[in-house]
Parts: C-alpha cells; structure tokens; sequence
C-alpha cells in the first residue's frame, strides 16, 4: 500500500469519527463560534466572571487566532483539523483555560479595571 492509499483511508477514519468539518467564520462569544454558515456552541465554556475589558480582550484574542481555522467538530467540542490529524487539546479546552488565565490575572494585580 503506497503513503497516498494511506493517507485517504486515515481521512476517511478521521471523518466518520467526527459530527462535521468546516472553517470558523466568526467567533460571536467565546462559547458560540459559526462555522460556515453553521453556529455551534462550544461545551464546558463559561466567561461568566470576566469583566467587560477582560471580555474584550478574550473576544479579540479569540477572533484573530480562530477566524478562518479549519475544524473537526465532535458534538460539542471542536478541535483544529491538522489536515489528516487533530489536537488532543479541544478548542473548548483552550479557551476555558485562557478565561481562568484572566480571572486568575486579576486576583495578582491591582489593576481597577479588575475589580468593575
């Protein structure tokens, strides 16, 4: 079997496993992201905490790192599509851990902006 016949049985593999595939158009929150023309709510995210300049910076953060990624989605996790594999690490997981990041941020400064 030669690397090419290999190559499209592993795709084939990857695709049954996962729901659907497509592009990230936009990011509308950090738990909601439209893929094509589709919205899918990312599982286990929650901003809820952050205030609104930290929001912001999630949101733009968010938006230019995800913004035309392909993705392979699994119910209600999405993982960037490697093309022929994935991350282990969902995007869902990336994510909550960056909105712990800013709320543990806050607990170490004494910026006022923290503590709207």
């Amino acid at each position: 079997m030669n690397a090419l016949s290999l190559i499209s049985i592993i795709l084939l593999l990857q695709a049954g496993f996962f729901d659907m595939q497509g592009t990230i158009t936009d990011v509308i929150s950090p738990s909601c992201l439209l893929i094509g023309n589709d919205r899918v709510n990312l599982a286990d995210v929650d901003a809820s905490g952050l205030t609104a300049r930290q929001y912001a910076y999630l949101m733009d953060d968010l938006r230019s790192s995800l913004k035309g990624r392909d993705v392979l989605i699994k119910g209600g996790y999405i993982y960037f599509d490697l093309i022929g594999s994935y991350n282990s690490q969902s995007i869902n997981e990336m994510t909550q851990k960056e909105i712990s990041d800013l709320k543990e941020m806050c607990l170490f400064t004494y910026d006022t902006d923290c503590r709207e």
